[in-house]
């Protein structure tokens, strides 16, 4: 009898449950793919919270969740758990989403700017699976190009520098990480850490970084002088080797939040860590960067090989 109550117990935390199903909507901010074949999504207003998509969710037009912001639908109910992190273990909580709508680019939020939520109605999944269809005799809408360039929105891993040349220093001890700030504020790095594996490299407490902005983290303090590091751009030294020190055949870097939430993260060569395929690795003196600021698509195709890296440009 006690190992049938158990047995019930684990399912209804794993399993979706409609019985407890309550409507949720909002556009994705933070989105990661779990091990158990989940999706975790950190969901914004206006019904927002930690949801996570499961392969057993009844899903409408464009499928499960795939980049942050898009808009989300549905109903959901029963906790469910994300495991993100098998060494070490990291385990992620939230609501399993039973049924669910989505948008490929935003269309969800194009109802509630057109009048379906008028008269204090909230926009239901019927809105987002059968939209208004296109009338002929309507001008078609004008998109006005963005007067700046976009950005990422968040903080990122930009350029990592893994295998040290004889000019530059020496593996571990003279490796560098660096960072951009893509969102529109300052970001507070205190809590945060570089990991890699099971080892962890705290970010100093009191650091930050401006919108826009790079940073530079070294191993060592006399790191930064062995390369021309544009004036402005913050260095700190952790006076450790970078996450137990990065591997050049393979490895995987994450930065994490005060909290242990996964912000970003890269891996290259034989490690698939992060990115599958991974960023291939490079010779020595090379570093791996990103091809561009504007978008981040969680994939190896966002990264390129450089022969001259650039730290804090």
């Amino acid at each position: 009898m006690r190992s049938a109550i158990s047995a019930a117990v684990i399912f209804s935390l794993l399993a979706p449950n409609a019985v407890f199903a309550f409507p949720f909507g909002g556009q994705i901010s933070q989105i990661v793919p779990c091990y158990n074949q989940a999706i975790y999504s950190s969901v914004g207003p206006p019904r927002g919270g930690p949801y996570i998509w499961t392969p057993s969710t009844k899903t409408y037009e464009f499928g499960a969740p795939s980049f942050a912001g898009q808009w989300l639908l549905g109903l959901a109910g029963a906790p469910y758990y994300c495991l993100v992190s098998i060494v070490p273990v990291i385990v992620w909580s939230g609501i399993a989403i039973t049924m669910m709508g989505s948008s490929g680019g935003g269309s969800y939020s194009n109802l509630l700017s057109s009048g379906a939520n008028q008269g204090g109605r909230q926009p239901s999944l019927n809105d987002l699976v059968t939209p208004k269809p296109f009338q002929p005799t309507e001008p078609p809408p004008s998109v006005a190009p963005p007067s700046t360039p976009t950005t990422i929105g968040h903080v990122v891993i930009s350029e990592v520098f893994f295998n040290v040349d004889a000019a530059h220093g020496s593996n571990p001890a003279d490796q560098w990480v660096e960072l951009y700030n893509g969102g529109t504020g300052t970001v507070d790095f205190s809590g945060w850490a570089l990991q890699s594996g099971s080892e962890f490299s705290a970010i100093p407490n009191g650091t930050t970084l401006a919108p826009g902005r790079m940073m530079l983290i070294t191993a060592s303090a006399s790191t930064a002088s062995r390369w021309s590091v544009p004036a402005g751009v913050g260095i700190v030294s952790i006076n450790a080797l970078i996450a137990g020190g990065l591997h050049i055949t393979g490895g995987e870097l994450s930065l994490r939040d005060k909290n242990g939430q996964g912000v970003d993260a890269v891996s290259w060569g034989d490690n698939t860590q992060a990115f599958n395929p991974s960023v291939p690795t490079v010779p020595s003196g090379y570093s791996i960067a990103r091809s561009g600021l504007a978008q981040d698509t969680n994939a190896s195709g966002d990264w390129k090989a450089l022969s001259v890296p650039t730290p804090g440009r």
